[in-house]
């Protein structure tokens, strides 16, 4: 009984350097690629030919949109990455190493779907282009991928030839993952990590990068919240951890003069939390700020039905007050200055 043929075959160009990496869920490898496919029909009796003029190219990470993606891959083994061949054939290869692999049609259903996603998350943004008809499953296929190298494939199937050069291998520990990376429990933990992580940024003044860690932290919490039913415990438990990220974000703003997402912010503490002082105290400036001063008036109002804050209310008060008063002149300046420039014209009768 013949053997059956291998669904890849290996062939190194360029040897590696060091050892062979350790493959494992969360290894991080980024490589470039090129897809070669054979331009006439494959004999399994000859197999793949040797030549390349033999083949034409209808993949290069190295080139740019329509036939490439213009930067090297990116692949987490263990996150089903929707050409597992990829992971195969990179678990043989060293840092550095160069190799051809011809792969068989076994393994390749899915590549046109794969290589139209790709090719359209690098696409230049167009306007008026939308993706939104653009399924990406196999059925939605049938009308074509809007790749002509790519409808060739799919109408006329072939083994491909894959030349991979293994740029880096990285460990889980070695890097930070990405929101999609992560487990549930992972994220939970990574929240806290971005907290923390922002906190120690607003103490360098660097509010700008510790807002984008906030909000990178309330990014997270809402895709686990999503999960939950509202009202539950588990639900109620995340939705609490909004409630210190939105008050660190409120004080940032106030802090590089932002005060209608200051503002904003602290709404969002005080829709968890009515009686939260600090999210009251940064409300009340930041709506003076936006010369909101009816409403910062109500902050403050409630403010002081604590005997504590006195002194801070009473300051901003004072402030208050003179923005009533900078608000008054401006608009008496305002109509003063129309009711100068009204100009009567005078009516004009014609005797005929």
């Amino acid at each position: 009984m013949p053997e059956p043929r291998p669904k890849c075959v290996k062939k190194v160009l360029h040897a590696g350097r060091g050892i062979l990496p350790e493959y494992r869920t969360g290894t991080k490898a980024v490589f470039h690629y090129e897809t070669l496919k054979p331009k006439d029909p494959v004999k399994p009796e000859v197999g793949m030919p040797e030549n390349r003029d033999d083949y034409e190219v209808i993949d290069n990470t190295r080139q740019g949109w329509p036939h490439g993606y213009g930067k090297p891959l990116e692949l987490i083994f263990g996150k089903k990455f929707q050409l597992p061949i990829f992971e195969t054939c990179l678990r043989s290869m060293l840092v550095d190493e160069v190799s051809q692999f011809d792969v068989e049609l076994t393994e390749l259903c899915t590549y046109p779907m794969v290589s139209k996603k790709l090719r359209d998350l690098a696409k230049p943004n167009e306007h008026g282009h939308s993706h939104a008809h653009e399924h990406m499953c196999a059925a939605a296929l049938s009308a074509g991928t809007g790749y002509q190298e790519l409808d060739d494939l799919m109408r006329d199937p072939r083994p491909l030839r894959f030349i991979f050069h293994l740029l880096s291998v990285t460990q889980p520990e070695q890097y930070e993952a990405e929101g999609w990376q992560l487990t549930s429990e992972e994220k939970i933990q990574s929240v806290e990590t971005l907290r923390l992580q922002g906190n120690q940024l607003f103490a360098e003044k660097k509010y700008e990068d510790a807002i984008e860690k906030y909000r990178e932290a309330l990014g997270r919490l809402d895709t686990l919240i999503l999960r939950e039913k509202p009202g539950e415990p588990e639900w109620e438990e995340l939705d609490r951890k909004n409630v210190s990220l939105y008050a660190n974000l409120s004080q940032c703003y106030l802090n590089i003069g932002n005060m209608y997402e200051a503002a904003e912010t602290a709404s969002e503490v005080l829709s968890r939390e009515p009686d939260n002082e600090k999210a009251l105290y940064r409300r009340a400036r930041a709506r003076i700020g936006c010369w909101q001063l009816d409403e910062a008036e109500e902050d403050l109002k409630k403010l002081a039905q604590t005997p504590k804050n006195e002194s801070l209310v009473q300051a901003e008060m004072a402030i208050l007050a003179q923005k009533r008063i900078e608000l008054a002149d401006s608009k008496k300046k305002t109509y003063t200055k129309m009711f100068k420039n009204h100009v009567q014209t005078p009516y004009l009768i014609r005797c005929v």
